[in-house]
């Protein structure tokens, strides 16, 4: 009983112990909150409005425009090979040449027969006759003269299936000599001169035309409808001056077209998908390639630009911090456009004349007031880098 009544005041001890550290910690907490009208230091910029050339990004990868999988059409040994990997050959160069010798012995025959056949029809179109001018005399009976008539018509059809047999011998000889379809590059092959291959299951190699060289890309609804309604209804094909940004940060020298659109919208991404064409004449483009396309749909005449890093996004909204001529700051809802560089193209929202909060949004509200420090458009190169001394102190 005793031990019971001893375990009971403890527990009662540790509780009341608990309860004071909390109420104690919770003191201590209030007594560090900041005073609720304290200004909060805040980098702000104008809306910035000027002229701006509007430029679509896009993430796309260099396919060749033709590319083939070389298969073997006759089985055989590989007896030579006359290319090295990474070459650029012409159409209709002989890449590789496969065993003859079989398919040779296999014509001959199907000409020998051909000619038996020949022969053969030959000579019973020869009786057909004879026997035509016999039948008109009454020398020999109309089931004799049918008989030898239906012997020439199998000849000659005999003749028609033994000249399919060599044409089809000949086919087989042409295909001894694998050649390449049209001008390109040629994959490097693991195949060498005495590997067996066999007919239309083995790939002897890869090639590809690239130049010009084709980029892929995909654009999705909305940038379609704008670019529908900024180019006169041309949609996708109304892009121009298409540059093309390698994954070194370079821009490629030579412009592109628009050479395909999909006939419609992915289900499944929402997305078009869209081909363009740029000379390729350094065999600088390989296929496999990544780059960003940009696409220029025309001027819009005082735009109003926002940093990018001023944009907040709350529920599939996008807002910005405004501050008045009391330092007090609201918060406005905001429709964007394209993206330019560092900046926003706003479509809605604003009046143009705004002063937006850049640097300590996630530290403000509506209502609060805060303590500005101006910057400029070039800022927005070096504060981003300092922010995070800045979150350290």
């Amino acid at each position: 009983m005793l031990d019971f009544i001893r375990s009971a005041r403890t527990k009662k001890a540790v509780a009341i112990a608990l309860a004071t550290g909390i109420t104690l910690s919770f003191a201590a907490c209030k007594k560090e909150q900041p005073k609720g009208n304290a200004a909060i230091a805040v980098k702000t910029m104008e809306v910035i409005k000027r002229d701006t050339p509007i430029t679509y990004d896009f993430n796309g990868f260099v396919e060749a425009q033709q590319e083939a999988k070389l298969m073997a059409n006759v089985s055989g040994k590989i007896i030579s090979k006359n290319f090295k990997g990474g070459d650029t050959v012409q159409a209709g160069q002989v890449l590789f040449t496969i065993d003859q010798r079989s398919y040779t012995a296999n014509l001959l025959s199907a000409q020998a027969n051909l000619s038996s056949a020949k022969t053969e029809h030959l000579r019973l179109v020869t009786d057909a006759d004879r026997y035509a001018k016999l039948y008109e005399q009454n020398a020999v009976s109309k089931q004799t003269y049918d008989n030898i008539i239906a012997q020439r018509d199998q000849a000659q059809a005999q003749v028609a299936a033994c000249e399919a047999i060599v044409a089809n011998a000949e086919v087989s000889m042409t295909d001894t000599q694998v050649r390449a379809p049209f001008s390109g590059r040629i994959s490097t092959s693991d195949l060498s001169v005495g590997n067996f291959v066999t007919q239309g299951q083995t790939v002897m190699a890869t090639m590809s035309n690239v130049n010009p060289i084709r980029v892929k890309f995909s654009i999705s609804e909305n940038e379609y409808l704008t670019l529908t309604e900024t180019n006169k209804n041309k949609g996708a094909k109304g892009l121009s001056d298409l540059s093309l940004v390698l994954s070194d940060g370079k821009t490629y020298p030579v412009k592109g077209v628009v050479e395909q659109v999909d006939r419609g919208v992915g289900e499944g991404t929402g997305a078009l998908t869209i081909k363009a064409l740029f000379a390729n004449d350094d065999n600088l483009l390989m296929p496999g390639m990544f780059a960003r396309v940009q696409a220029n749909s025309g001027i819009v005449k005082d735009a109003m630009l926002v940093p990018q890093r001023a944009v907040k996004e709350l529920l599939y909204k996008k807002f910005v911090y405004t501050v008045d001529k009391e330092n007090k700051v609201d918060m406005k809802e905001v429709k964007l456009g394209a993206r330019v560089g560092r900046l926003w193209l706003v479509e809605s929202g604003l009046n143009g004349d705004e002063t937006l909060v850049v640097e300590g949004i996630q530290k403000v509200n509506k209502g609060s007031v805060v303590k500005p420090t101006p910057m400029t458009e070039a800022d927005l190169d070096t504060t981003q880098t300092a922010a995070p001394a800045e979150a350290k102190k």
